[in-house]
């Protein structure tokens, strides 16, 4: 049984675990570090490890979207080794396990930890919550899939001025659903071929109930899904350039009045300079990209398009 905290430890949690939310919601990797050292400092003599694990999934999940997966992987599995099975905080280290093996390729190995995930009945009891999860876990299993298929660790390069002309001519001439429909044209069979892989494994360890519920692994690659998938997945890494209060971009949105944001290419060059970070080359798709959130304006975007976190899964 853990020793209660003490009032002086209650007051550095009050302090430190509200600026690790703040740090992790700017992706800023080392202030988050540092932060989860000191927190550590604080619950480990009294071996209050599932708080503790609970800040550093944090840390972790933020590490696979840096993709430091190498640093997230060793954290996780050293996670899950000093928590009761059967908990909610064991069903989201495994979650994240999969996932970063997702996002490093490695799909045999995370089909292992895909499974125990959603054959578990125990953590979420109500049927209703546990299906929900299902299906918002499995959603992010596809976008690592994506995420992953349509990045490189080489060095790339997107052409700005063809982008920026794309997504004009996108924008002046298609609607939502067929800019969706040609992201998912313009992803290679390598996408489809392992969503369809994983979205099938993922689907057959549900009842059958559940999974006659949700869509059938051939609907989830028709073009149109692909390219939602697609778009969904880029959130993760476009979405603190574009939605931060504070950045520069955020603020010409409200300031400067939509014709002088589109003129100046901010969502573009945003866009563009995130997906080369993560390796994403492929041309077309940075420009439906591009079109889509211009289409829908930073506001909108910003608020349908907020990452979830795998711990805040269950809470929405």
């Amino acid at each position: 049984m853990n020793v209660p905290l003490t009032d002086k430890q209650k007051e550095r949690l009050h302090i430190l675990e509200p600026k690790l939310n703040q740090a992790i919601q700017e992706q800023d990797f080392s202030t988050a570090k540092n932060l989860v050292v000191d927190i550590q400092k604080q619950l480990r003599p009294t071996k209050h490890f599932v708080r503790l694990v609970q800040s550093k999934n944090k840390l972790y999940e933020l590490s696979i979207e840096l993709n430091k997966c190498d640093f997230a992987l060793n954290g996780l599995l050293s996670n899950q080794k000093v928590i009761r099975k059967n908990t909610r905080i064991h069903l989201e280290t495994t979650s994240l396990i999969a996932i970063c093996y997702l996002r490093m390729r490695d799909v045999e190995k995370a089909k292992n930890y895909i499974q125990e995930v959603l054959r578990n009945h125990t953590v979420i009891k109500t049927q209703r919550t546990r299906e929900a999860f299902h299906t918002e876990i499995i959603n992010r299993f596809n976008e690592e899939v994506a995420l992953a298929t349509l990045t490189s660790t080489q060095s790339v390069h997107l052409d700005e001025d063809e982008v920026e002309r794309e997504s004009i001519r996108i924008i002046q001439t298609m609607t939502d659903d067929e800019i969706f429909s040609q992201i998912g044209q313009s992803s290679p069979s390598s996408t489809k071929s392992l969503l369809f892989l994983v979205y099938d494994y993922s689907t057959k360890q549900l009842p059958s109930a559940e999974r006659l519920a949700l869509p059938s692994p051939d609907q989830k690659v028709k073009d149109k899904e692909v390219g939602l998938t697609v778009f969904e997945s880029i959130k993760r890494v476009v979405y603190n350039s574009l939605c931060n209060p504070e950045s520069e971009i955020y603020k010409a949105w409200f300031n400067n009045g939509v014709h002088i944001f589109l003129s100046k290419g901010y969502i573009k060059s945003a866009v563009v300079s995130c997906l080369v970070n993560i390796g994403f080359s492929v041309s077309m798709i940075a420009a439906s990209i591009v079109a889509l959130i211009t289409k829908f304006g930073i506001e909108v975007y910003c608020t349908k398009y907020k990452p979830i976190y795998v711990s805040d899964i269950r809470k929405k």
